[in-house]
């Protein structure tokens, strides 16, 4: 269950075990053995500092990727978590806020680094936001932006964790992921978008610690907005997710909704 003791529980499982790293440090690191936790910060700023007290409280540095248009209204609370030895990263999701389009994905992604910047955020990693819903004619997710040359070499400072690691990092690791409620280890990261050969479940808890424990490199991924205080409100949460998420699949079928749904994908990140 998603909830903040079980996080904390994770934390101490972490701290006894692994060394962690920041996301920017992760081609410099000199340690065989690390956990990198990452944190995809969609909505609800205040859940992620939450985690982030948490992770001070053991030791664990962690990096918390934050979607643009979150920045400027939750600024003090990014600070607050940045003071706390966390790395402050970018969350982004251009290419599909600009239909595909390079140029304004470009001129949108320097406007938002000013905006990092702006409050004190020196952004060096990256993270492409993934959206299921969105309908697309000539690039196939967020994903492509960093896939261009042009745009890797015009951002040479920067590293997309998920697109340029694999090719960079000079050895194998593990990417864990807490989407759609529920541990998975992620098979291809990088061109899941592409080519899916499918996500592997992980049947509990333990089945993670025993991966953090005994995997040299490990990036585990969360979506703080869907962690929780206690039992009931995760559960109320899931079902509601499970709901939506249903509503959506029947809806796709149909033409006319699909573009509906793909106008407001947006708001998928609130669920």
């Amino acid at each position: 269950m998603f909830i903040y003791s079980y996080w904390r529980e994770l934390c101490k499982t972490i701290s006894l075990n692994c060394k962690t790293i920041h996301a920017r440090d992760i081609l410099n690191t000199s340690d065989d053995k690390w956990v990198l936790v990452k944190h995809d910060v969609e909505t609800n700023v205040f859940k992620a500092l939450e985690l982030a007290k948490i992770e001070k409280e053991y030791g664990i540095k962690a990096t918390y990727y934050v979607q643009a248009d979150l920045v400027e209204p939750n600024h003090e609370c990014l600070q607050e978590i940045q003071k706390l030895g966390h790395e402050i990263a970018y969350h982004y999701d251009v290419m599909d806020a600009n239909k595909g389009s390079f140029h304004l994905a470009k001129l949108d992604f320097c406007n938002n680094l000013e905006t990092f910047r702006k409050y004190g955020f020196d952004i060096k990693t990256v993270c492409p936001h993934g959206n299921p819903a969105i309908l697309r004619n000539g690039w196939n997710s967020n994903k492509d932006f960093f896939r261009n040359d042009h745009i890797s070499k015009y951002f040479p400072d920067i590293l997309d964790i998920v697109v340029h690691l694999p090719s960079k990092l000079d050895s194998s690791y593990t990417y864990i992921s807490d989407a759609g409620f529920g541990w998975k280890k992620i098979v291809n990261i990088s061109d899941n978008d592409i080519s899916n050969k499918g996500d592997i479940h992980l049947k509990s808890n333990c089945e993670l610690k025993k991966i953090i424990c005994s995997d040299s490199r490990v990036i585990l991924s969360t979506h703080p907005h869907r962690w929780y205080r206690n039992k009931f409100k995760f559960l109320l949460n899931v079902c509601f997710f499970k709901f939506i998420k249903t509503l959506a699949r029947i809806m796709l079928k149909t033409p006319v909704l699909k573009k509906i749904v793909s106008k407001y994908y947006y708001l998928s990140r609130r669920i």
